[in-house]
Parts: structure tokens; sequence; C-alpha cells
């Protein structure tokens, strides 16, 4: 309950500051709040340098639930993005290089940070133009170490606007055309089990904060944790 409205509110909250933002002198517009599941391929316990696993967001009927109706918003042209880092915990075995991650697209597109590499740093986007919204992309691991994968680990939601019609155009207008509804998606992973209990067996009952603020993300399913052996 805790973690629901905490998620709740701060997708609330985020809300608020892009209607304060974008909405003066402007005409009152729809701002919902959505939640999207990540599918992980090739989940395991431990890896070994070399192995990949894939992320997959699917949106087959482009339309997703309001958090606070319960309605299907039909969402016809958006772009959808979220943004995923790497963390490296200070546990051997440690990277050798930093020459670490390598980025493998097959749907979908990725802006990769200039320290990709180091970072695994990256955003992530499917939608418009394409005509369907599939992302399939994949994470190579090419050093041994203990890596903590997070989704928009900075602003929790990321910020789609779309209008009906499909007419992808609007994506190059910024801020957004008055016509365009406004919406924050909140993604976590659709998995039960994320190596929790990994990243647990190795941190043990640590009261680091830093450590403490990556166990939550794992817990709120905002996280992967990858033990490359």
């Amino acid at each position: 309950m805790r973690r629901n409205l905490g998620m709740i509110v701060a997708m609330l909250f985020l809300a608020s500051l892009w209607s304060c933002k974008i909405e003066s002198n402007q005409p009152d517009r729809n701002i919902y709040n959505f939640t999207q599941e990540l599918t992980l391929n090739t989940v395991k316990k431990e890896y070994g340098v070399g192995d990949f696993f894939r992320m997959e967001a699917s949106i087959p009927d482009k339309a997703l639930k309001d958090a606070a109706t319960g309605a299907d918003v039909r969402i016809d042209n958006a772009t959808f993005n979220v943004t995923s880092d790497i963390e490296i915990l200070q546990i051997d075995p440690l990277p050798a290089s930093i020459d670490r991650f390598e980025l493998i697209v097959q749907d979908g597109a990725a802006d990769e940070d200039d320290d990709f590499t180091e970072n695994g740093g990256a955003l992530l986007k499917y939608g418009c133009p394409a005509n369907t919204y599939t992302m399939r992309i994949g994470y190579q691991f090419k050093q041994r170490g203990n890596y903590l994968l997070r989704l928009n680990p900075e602003r929790l939601t990321s910020l789609i606007f779309f209008t009906t019609g499909g007419n992808c155009s609007i994506q190059d207008i910024y801020p957004p055309p008055s016509e365009a509804d406004l919406g924050n998606v909140y993604y976590t992973f659709a998995i039960e089990d994320n190596n929790l209990d990994v990243f647990n067996s190795l941190v043990g009952d640590t009261q680091d904060p830093q450590l403490l603020e990556y166990r939550q993300a794992l817990e709120d399913k905002r996280a992967f944790f990858i033990a490359v052996r």
C-alpha cells in the first residue's frame, strides 16, 4: 500500500507540474496517469560475460488504462520513452574496464548517453512514427560485475502527448499544441523475480542510503539486478 500510494502521489505531483508549466494561457486539456510494464527475456539468477537480455514493451490496441478513472484511453500518435541506466555496486567482482555494455535495438529506437559503455544510460523510445507501439531492446554485458538496471531513476515517470487522428507530426511541436492531451507513464518490470534476493545476499542488512534506494527500486519493480560472473 505504501508503495502504491507513493507512486500515485509522485505521478499526481508531476502531472500538476506539467499542468502549471504547459497549460498557462492555453485551453484546458486532459492529463492522464498510466502504468506501462516492460517484460524481460532471459531472466536468470546469474549471467556470464557476453550474455544479454531483452526488454520488451507492447501496446497492441494503442490504449492504456487511466489510473484515476480506470478508463481505457486511446493513444493514436504518441512517442513513448523511458530512460534506463545501470549502477555498478562496489562489490567484487568489479568490472575490469569501462567497456561494459552494448545495446542491441530490434524494434523501437535508443539514444545512448555519451558515456553509455560505462554507465548504460540511454533513452529508449517507441511509438510514433512507427505504426505499432512495440519495443525490443537488448543489453549485452561485457564485464563481470554486479549491476542494477533502473527505469526512469530521476523523474519516475515519462511524459507523452497525443491527439486523435494519428498525425505524428505533433511530436515535432513543443510545447504540445493546445488540442493535445498529456499522459504521465510510470514504468515497471512485469516479473515476479527481479533478483532482489541476490542483491540482498550481497549487501546484507546495510543502512547505506544509496543501497537502501536501490533496494526500494527493486521492491517497486523499477529495477532489475544482474550478477555477471
